[in-house]
Order: structure tokens, then C-alpha cells, then sequence
């Protein structure tokens, strides 16, 4: 059980950190374009105006569908700022921030995908199993706090990727329901 606990940590924790100095990855900041209308996916559903920048070289590197939300709750929607923090052919990972240069403080959200995941969220500690949209089978993760607080975190997987969303909620309540929304808004929305 204690093995668990250390994997668990251990994940968020690796999640939630930027990758540098990587031949597959890619930190570039992108602020928001100044433009009021969100961009359409394919699929006719709207996609946050932080993703328009970074959306076009994730899709250009990354063969694996890129799984984005339509709608991101308060206060998470206000981020202005997308990181691409890595992007190869099997994985991506976008960061959302509010700020830039101010570390976790200005953290807001992480969105990925991978195609070769090195574990499986049913193997970490302190998850509850939920139910997504079209029969996903989810894993959630609560706040945690320790000597900071880590996200909450929801794994899924859909064709053999493994997604994963995080969000900086300013408060435990409700915070499943939250990011289950977040994560059913890009099942449903599908591939950008």
C-alpha cells in the first residue's frame, strides 16, 4: 500500500511538471489571441481561446486525437496563457497558466494524451472510478495537500490512449463534479 502511495505522489507530481531539454518537446509560451470568437473543431463545438495558438503544431506532431475541452469552468476558463509541454507522435501535454513566470502559482490546468503509458490510473492510490460520457470508465483524484496541494486529476482511457486532465480548483467542493465536466466536454466535443 505504501508502494501505492509513493506511485501515486509520485504521478501527479511528474504530470504537473513542465518537460525540458527533451528532443520531443516543445515549451513555448502562447498568450490568447485578441480575438473574441473561440475557434471550431471539426466537430462544431468551441474550443477555449488559450488552445487556438498551441492547437495547430500539437496536431501537426502528435498522431494521436487531441482530446480538448469545450468549456472550462471558472476560474480555470480566465487563463490566458497555453504551454506546450511536450509533443511527439505518440503523447502531448498542454498547461494552462494564468501567469507565466510565477511558477505554481500561476497554474491553472494540464490536458494529455499518450499512446504508451507507463501505468494505469486503476494502479494508483486515492481514486474513485466515475462514470464519463459515451461509457468511459474514469479515475478521479482529489485535491491533495501536504506540504502544497497538488490538483485534482481525472485518467481516462478511449482507443488505447491514456488521457489525463488536471485542474487548480480554488476549493475542494465540488471539485469531481467540475472535472468530470471538463473531461465529458472533450469526449463529446472529439478530436480538434
Amino acid at each position: 500500500m505504501l508502494f501505492a502511495t509513493k506511485l501515486s505522489i509520485l504521478a501527479v507530481f511528474l504530470a504537473a511538471l513542465p518537460v525540458a531539454n527533451s528532443a520531443s518537446s516543445q515549451v513555448k509560451p502562447a498568450s490568447v489571441p485578441s480575438t473574441n470568437a473561440a475557434s471550431q473543431s471539426k466537430s462544431g463545438k468551441s474550443l477555449p481561446e488559450a488552445f487556438v495558438s498551441v492547437l495547430p503544431e500539437v496536431k501537426a506532431k502528435s498522431h494521436i486525437p487531441v482530446l480538448l475541452p469545450s468549456e472550462l469552468p471558472k476560474p480555470i476558463g480566465r487563463a490566458k496563457h497555453a504551454i506546450i509541454q511536450k509533443v511527439a507522435a505518440n503523447e502531448y501535454a498542454i498547461s494552462l497558466y494564468f501567469e507565466l513566470g510565477i511558477g505554481d502559482a500561476g497554474f491553472a490546468a494540464y490536458f494529455s494524451g499518450e499512446a504508451t503509458p507507463k501505468y494505469s490510473p486503476r494502479e494508483l492510490g486515492n481514486i474513485s472510478e466515475v462514470k464519463l460520457a459515451k461509457g468511459i470508465r474514469g479515475y478521479f483524484m482529489p485535491i491533495s495537500c501536504g506540504g502544497s496541494c497538488a490538483p485534482a486529476n481525472l485518467w481516462w482511457e478511449d482507443g488505447g490512449i491514456l488521457y489525463q486532465i488536471q485542474l487548480s480548483l480554488p476549493s475542494e467542493k465540488d471539485q469531481e463534479k467540475a472535472i468530470t465536466a471538463v473531461a465529458n466536454s472533450a469526449i463529446v466535443a472529439g478530436p480538434r
